[in-house]
């Protein structure tokens, strides 16, 4: 496993130790045992984004799914602002989901999926909720008049605006990202990537970045960690990470990448 050299000074406030997660599946009367995370270690700083890039299968989303206490542990801990993972407050860390349609209630009008969050957290005055969704409709680039609309109603770029909104409504200090602009076209990924650049600039919100397009982690990150079959290969500063990387599954997971590159 190879670190590179951490140059920035930012507080580290989300710890990931020795994380171990398997999966059990009985096959006629056997039990079969499946490690997709071994021992994968690393720590996030407060107003950064990080991205997790690895093949398919390397272990990316369960980790996300751990963040967001949707999954267990089998060993290892989570510490995020110095307290452990089950002890944080529900909005203090968020998701965003690659498929804004089915992560959204169709049923739901848009200002209903907004204050939804809002009313989890305790806040309940008709007023105040009315007042921060059209704020946060602003604060996505989205029009007032999409308020009394479904989701079906709307494009793809317009749906993952709202899922955006849906996430950051409650400000929360962490953002997960699962692939959130794998379904998007490039001109709306573009959209997306710059509304995510503007939260973590202005709202310092810390973001995990999870995804397989090199070309959009290269842009985004200030730092990447690499996974292979469930373990971390290395963890360096993001254009280091592509124009030097220390592991032998790095450089050849990097194989073809140099037009990401700025020569």
């Amino acid at each position: 496993m190879n670190y590179g050299p951490e140059t920035k000074e930012n507080k580290m406030f989300l710890q990931v130790n020795d994380l171990i997660k398997e999966y059990r599946t009985k096959k006629w009367f056997k039990t079969e045992k499946k490690i997709v995370l071994n021992k994968v270690s690393f720590e996030v700083k407060e107003g950064e984004i990080f991205s997790i890039v690895g093949g398919s299968g390397a272990g990316k989303s369960t980790i996300g799914k751990i963040l967001l206490q949707i999954e267990n542990i089998n060993s290892g801990n989570v510490i995020f602002r110095d307290k452990p993972l089950n002890e944080t407050k529900i909005s203090d860390i968020q998701m965003i989901f690659q498929d804004p349609y089915s992560s959204l209630n169709p049923e739901m009008k848009i200002k209903s999926l907004l204050a939804e969050p809002l009313r989890a957290v305790g806040i309940n005055d008709k007023k105040i909720i009315e007042k921060k969704v059209d704020h946060i409709m602003e604060e996505v680039w989205l029009d007032k008049i999409h308020k009394d609309k479904y989701p079906d109603e709307l494009s793809g770029g317009q749906r993952q605006r709202v899922g955006i909104g849906v996430a950051m409504i409650v400000n929360p200090k962490l953002v997960v990202c699962d692939e959130p602009v794998a379904s998007l076209d490039l001109s709306i990924q573009n959209q997306i990537l710059s509304l995510l650049k503007k939260f973590n600039k202005e709202n310092k919100t810390t973001i995990i970045f999870i995804s397989h397009d090199l070309g959009v982690v290269y842009n985004i990150s200030d730092r990447v960690l690499l996974l292979q079959n469930g373990e971390v290969q290395e963890i360096q500063e993001a254009e280091e990470f592509f124009k030097n990387p220390l592991s032998e599954y790095g450089k050849f997971f990097l194989q073809g990448t140099e037009k990401y590159i700025e020569k």
